[in-house]
């Protein structure tokens, strides 16, 4: 699954820039939902903040989850031959392919 690039949290409506550490979501009777990802600086707000609209009711009733981000990160190129062209023509960079 492909997470945004930042926080979720909008603190004065400026977007926190931080990366996020953390999914959140809340598990109910009727299944698991994702409702954001947060920086480890914004986990206590949003908690606080899903709790108030589960109390409103605009939020599922339920266990709020907080999940690490576990980074996948591979530094191995494998592919066709166009791949490799397109490596070094995107990021000026030479492959160790074989000519």
């Amino acid at each position: 699954m492909l997470l945004p690039e930042s926080c979720s949290v909008k603190v004065d409506g400026v977007e926190c820039r931080l990366p996020p550490t953390q999914v959140v979501s809340v598990h109910s009777s009727d299944g698991e939902y994702m409702v954001a990802v947060v920086c480890d600086d914004h986990r206590a707000g949003i908690e606080g903040k899903l709790r108030m609209l589960q109390k409103e009711g605009r939020v599922p009733a339920g266990q709020i989850r907080f999940q690490p981000v576990l980074p996948v990160v591979t530094d191995c190129v494998t592919g066709m031959e166009e791949d490799y062209v397109e490596i070094e023509l995107k990021r000026g960079v030479d492959s160790d392919r074989k000519a």
